[in-house]
C-alpha cells in the first residue's frame, strides 16, 4: 500500500480522546449541543487552554459526573460455551518479542494470510519507527471479534447501551446492508462479520477498513489496539486516515486512549438524567475526541471529554466546525498529538484517492492534566440512530451507519511486557430487539443472579501464565438502572470453577450508574488473582449480587490481560 508521508507542522505535548456528536435518536429534540455552534454543557465554564500556534484555544470546559421475523446467516458459533484466544509470545504484530493474543479464529471463514505489517520498531504508516501501525492490506487469519482484523492485534467491542437484554436478547445488532467494498461480498453482514478489509476504489486507492455499525439507538463498534500507547515524558502521535462525512445525527466517529484495557469507550455527557448525549459507556480514565461533521459539510472536533473515576471534564470546542470540507468516502489524514500537559488534533483535506494528503490543519486544541502516560487506543464507529435519521441528514436510507480507516498507528516504546486473550462474541441469532426489528444477531451474555448460579461457561484457551505477575479482567457491562440502587451492585466471577470473586461497585462505578447518563452502560476492569488461572484451557463464569433481574445485567466484549516481568 502507498502511503504519502505527511509531516507534523509543530511539536506538541498532547493527550488524546476522540469522541462523537449525538442527537436524540429516541425523541426528536435534539441533544444539549447543536450542530453548528458546539454543545454547552451545564455549568460549563472557561479552560483557557491555548493551541501553542493554531487557530483554536482552549476549549469550553463542562464537568458532568456520572453521574418481522426472518433468517440469520453467520459465520459464527452461536453457544453460550466460547472458546477464546490462544495466547502467544509474539510482538504486537508478526514474530515480534512482547506478548500477544495469538486467537483461534472463531469464525472460521478466512484462511488468507495476516498481511500486518510492520514489526513493532519497524517503518511504518509515515513513522521512521512505528510502535504500531495496521495498513489493511489484506484479511487476517486470525480471525475473530474483529471481523477480517488480526485478532492478536485488535480487541472489538460493540455497544448498545438501551435496554440491551429486554426480550431475552444480549447486545443485539441488526443487518448493516453493505456498500460497495469487494468483489464477492455478502449483501448484508451481522458481527463479527462487520468488520471488512475492502479493495481499492476510485476514492480509496489502496485496500482499507469499512466498519459496518448494525446497532441502533446508540450503537458502536470500537475497536482496541492491545499494544499499549506510551507517551510518558514525550508528545506522542496517533494517526490515521478516516471518512470525514460523518452527518449528525446518524453517525460519526471517535478515538480515545485510555489507562485501562477498556472495551467500547464512549462518553455520557449532560445534566443528570440526560441519556442522548451519547449515552454510552465512560471509562475509568483517559480521553475521547468526538469528531463530526458541521452543517453544511464541514470537518469539526465537537470535543475533547476527560475521564478521571468515571467522572468526565468535557471541553468542547469554541470553533467546532473547519474550513475542510468533506465528501463522502473520501479520507482525510488525521493526527493526534497526545503529552500529559495537551492534547492537540490535526486533519488534512478529504483526499480524491486515499492515498495523496495535503497539508495538516489544526482543528482543535486544549491544555489538559492526564494522571496516565501509557493507556490503549480504540477507534470507535458510532451508530447514534441511523434508522431513523439517515434519510434526512444523508440523503439516503441506511440500516446501518459505516466508517472507513486506513493506515492506523502510533509512535514511541513498544511496550512488550503483556499477553492477551479474549471470548469470542456468543452470536446468537434471534428476532426483533429494543432497537431494531426483524433479524438480530446477539454478542453478549447475561448474567444471573447468584441464586440461581451462572447460565455461561466462558472459555479462554491456551493461556500462558510464564512469568506471569499480574492480571486483569476486562468487559463492558450494563445493568438495569430503573429498579434497584447501584451502590448495593455486586459482580461475582471465578475462574475454572474455583473460588468466587466479588467486584462490588466501586463509588465510581456506582455514581456513573446513578447519575443515568449512560443508560446502564459501563466499561469495566478488575483484578484477577494470578493463582485462580492455568495453562491452557481457562474457564469463566459470571454471577450477579442485588442486580434486578426483570432486564437482567449482561456482559461482552471479555478479555483476560496478562502483565509479565
Amino acid at each position: 500500500m502507498k502511503y504519502a508521508r505527511i509531516s507534523f507542522p509543530l511539536c506538541f505535548s498532547v493527550a488524546l480522546l476522540l469522541g462523537a456528536c449525538s442527537e436524540s435518536d429516541d425523541s426528536d429534540e435534539p441533544a444539549n449541543d447543536s450542530d453548528g455552534g458546539g454543545g454547552t454543557d451545564a455549568g460549563g465554564t472557561d479552560a483557557g487552554g491555548t493551541d501553542g500556534g493554531g487557530t483554536d484555544g482552549g476549549g469550553n470546559a463542562a464537568t458532568s459526573s456520572g453521574g418481522s421475523s426472518g433468517e440469520v446467516t453467520n459465520n459464527g458459533t452461536n453457544d453460550s460455551t466460547s472458546t477464546g484466544d490462544s495466547g502467544g509470545s509474539g510482538g504486537a504484530a508478526n514474530n515480534g518479542t512482547g506478548g500477544t493474543s495469538n486467537q483461534t479464529s472463531t469464525t472460521g471463514s478466512d484462511s488468507s494470510t495476516t498481511g500486518v505489517s510492520p514489526i513493532p520498531g519497524d517503518p511504518g504508516c509515515g513513522f521512521d519507527s512505528a510502535a504500531f501501525c495496521d495498513t489493511f492490506d489484506e484479511v487476517a487469519a486470525n480471525r475473530g471479534r474483529a471481523g477480517d482484523l488480526d485478532d492478536r492485534l485488535w480487541s472489538a467491542a460493540r455497544g448498545n447501551p438501551q435496554l440491551p437484554t429486554s426480550g431475552g436478547h444480549a447486545f443485539a445488532a441488526g443487518p448493516a446492508t453493505l456498500p460497495a467494498c469487494r468483489a464477492g461480498q455478502p449483501a448484508q453482514v451481522f458481527p463479527s462479520d462487520d468488520a471488512l478489509i475492502c479493495d481499492a476504489s476510485d476514492a480509496i486507492q489502496s485496500k482499507h477498513l469499512l466498519v459496518a455499525v448494525g446497532s441502533q439507538n446508540y450503537g458502536q463498534n470500537s475497536y482496541r489496539i492491545r499494544q499499549p500507547f506510551d507517551f510518558g515524558g514525550r508528545t506522542g502521535r496517533i494517526v490515521f486516515d478516516a471518512q470525514g462525512w460523518m452527518p449528525e445525527p446518524v453517525g460519526w466517529a471517535s478515538v480515545a486512549v485510555t489507562e485501562d484495557p477498556s472495551p467500547a469507550p464512549s462518553y455520557s455527557l449532560g445534566e443528570s438524567g440526560t441519556t442522548n448525549d451519547e449515552g454510552g459507556a465512560v471509562p475509568r480514565r483517559g480521553f475521547l475526541v468526538q469528531f463530526h461533521s458541521c452543517s453544511g459539510g464541514w470537518l469539526g472536533v465537537r470535543v475533547i471529554d476527560v475521564f478521571e473515576d468515571y467522572a468526565q471534564t468535557a471541553y468542547f470546542a469554541d470553533t467546532p466546525c473547519s474550513e475542510l470540507s468533506v465528501v463522502d468516502s473520501n479520507l482525510h489524514h488525521f493526527e493526534i498529538a497526545v503529552s500529559q500537559q495537551r492534547i492537540e488534533v490535526y486533519a488534512s483535506p478529504s483526499s480524491s484517492d486515499g492515498v495523496e494528503f495535503g497539508d495538516l490543519q489544526l482543528l482543535y486544541g486544549v491544555d489538559v492534566d492526564l494522571p496516565f502516560s501509557r493507556g490503549y487506543v480504540a477507534m470507535t464507529v458510532h451508530n447514534h440512530a441511523s434508522i431513523k435519521y439517515s434519510e434526512e441528514f444523508a440523503g439516503v436510507y441506511l440500516d446501518a451507519w459505516f466508517g472507513r480507516w486506513d493506515n492506523v498507528g502510533f509512535d514511541g516504546p513498544v511496550v512488550e511486557n503483556w499477553r492477551e486473550y479474549s471470548v469470542p462474541d456468543s452470536l446468537v441469532a434471534g428476532v426483533d430487539a429494543w432497537s431494531v426489528s426483524g433479524p438480530v444477531v446477539d454478542v453478549g451474555y447475561v448474567v444471573a443472579d447468584e441464586a440461581a448460579g451462572p447460565n455461561h461457561v466462558l472459555e479462554f484457551q491456551d493461556v500462558d501464565l510464564a512469568g506471569v505477575v499480574g492480571a486483569r479482567l476486562a468487559f463492558g457491562s450494563w445493568y438495569n438502572l430503573f429498579d434497584g440502587d447501584a451502590a448495593e451492585y455486586a459482580l461475582k466471577f471465578r475462574f475454572n470453577g474455583g473460588t468466587w470473586r466479588t467486584h462490588q461497585l466501586t463509588a465510581g462505578e456506582a455514581g456513573v450508574l446513578k447519575g443515568g447518563n449512560s443508560q446502564g452502560a459501563l466499561s469495566q476492569v478488575v483484578d484477577v488473582p494470578v493463582e485462580d488461572l492455568v495453562d491452557g484451557r481457562n474457564t469463566l463464569e459470571f454471577v450477579s449480587v442485588g442486580v434486578p433481574q426483570n432486564s437482567p445485567p449482561a456482559v461482552s466484549s471479555v478479555d483476560l490481560v496478562l502483565t509479565t516481568d
